[in-house]
């Protein structure tokens, strides 16, 4: 693909703190894509390790970067994307790589769509001792997923300028892109603030590959990420809230535990009327309560999966049949079980 004369400025900012052992092929990955534009920002939060030295080895080729202690990821974010003059941001963290003429690829699609305001693609998982796989994300029904989840890989999505500008979180002087009290599902926050106002655009391009490995957030935390998600989705239906099925969602969630602090209650989006209009809010629901049951179910918290499962078989039937749910319901309510209670089922299986 060649581009034209017109070669969108693209912002890539890392977010980094002590990654010394993967931080240098990060950088290789974004300097080597050769693209004519291209604005690279390091934001590192003071490391220890040998992360500034390998920054160094590079700062020539580097637009700006630091290193100064931070309160996270979400602030580093913040500060890269305030430095940043481009018409095209996203961020990768400096465990992650981009893939060859992922860049290129990328302006071309909004060139030929120019009214699409975020492109997404696949990615590639890996790390040592787990096996490469080719992700999407989950697309059964993207209008759906958007509302559900972070529904892409973040690495391998990229973002119009107008979203920064009119979507970040203002917060004194400055514009925040990504809400910092959040550490584990800014990405989905970014994400409903981008869906409920602009078109995206799901593109058949590998344009990262996402490393695995004990340290990363995705393998250690995964109950951080669940409450998160939680406060989240309970944002958007706050946003909905006039509607009666979101206060109805409101209520169901509820009663499962799943609702939101007072500090939270009227933390809301703004959006697009007519986009909103579109929104089958019972059905997304029913997917994100649906969503949460397997991740419980390999945490093996059981009691917690009966609980989900028995609602959605009360309150949506013919959605609880339709979605198979039926094996880890059983298999839950068994393992939920005391002792004496598991040797009462056994029993009763045998005669």
């Amino acid at each position: 693909m060649n581009l034209s004369k017109n070669t969108p400025k693209i912002t890539i900012v890392t977010p980094s703190f002590n990654q010394g052992s993967f931080i240098e092929e990060t950088i290789d990955s974004i300097l080597s894509q050769n693209y004519s534009n291209l604005e690279y920002i390091i934001i590192d939060g003071k490391s220890t390790d040998n992360t500034v030295e390998i920054i160094k080895k590079y700062e020539k080729y580097i637009s700006y970067w630091e290193s100064e202690k931070d309160k996270g990821q979400s602030e580093a974010i913040n500060k890269g994307m305030r430095k940043s003059t481009g018409d095209i941001l996203t961020w990768i963290c400096s465990d992650d790589l981009l893939t060859e003429n992922s860049l290129e690829k990328a302006a071309n699609y909004f060139l030929e769509n120019p009214t699409v305001s975020l492109i997404h693609g696949k990615t590639k998982t890996f790390g040592e001792g787990y096996k490469d796989k080719i992700t999407a994300g989950n697309h059964s029904d993207l209008s759906i997923d958007y509302f559900t989840h972070m529904a892409f890989p973040q690495p391998s999505s990229f973002f119009k300028r107008e979203i920064f500008e009119s979507q970040s979180y203002v917060v004194g002087n400055h514009k925040n892109w990504v809400d910092e009290s959040l550490h584990y599902c800014m990405d989905y926050d970014l994400l409903l603030r981008t869906v409920l106002n602009y078109e995206l655009l799901k593109v058949d391009e590998l344009f990262s590959e996402y490393r695995l490995h004990p340290a990363s957030k995705t393998v250690s935390d995964w109950s951080k990420f669940e409450v998160e998600k939680d406060k989240v989705f309970l944002r958007l239906l706050n946003t909905l809230k006039t509607k009666k099925e979101a206060k109805e969602g409101i209520e169901f969630l509820k009663e499962l535990g799943i609702e939101s602090k007072e500090s939270e209650s009227n933390k809301t989006y703004n959006f697009d009327n007519q986009i909103v209009s579109k929104i089958d809010i019972e059905k997304i629901v029913q997917m994100f309560l649906y969503r949460k049951i397997p991740v419980l179910f390999d945490a093996k918290e059981y009691e917690t999966v009966v609980l989900y499962c028995e609602a959605l078989q009360k309150k949506y039937p013919n959605f609880y049949s339709k979605m198979n749910l039926d094996s880890m319901y059983q298999t839950s309510k068994y393992n939920s079980l005391s002792s004496l209670g598991k040797l009462g089922w056994k029993f009763k299986k045998l005669i």
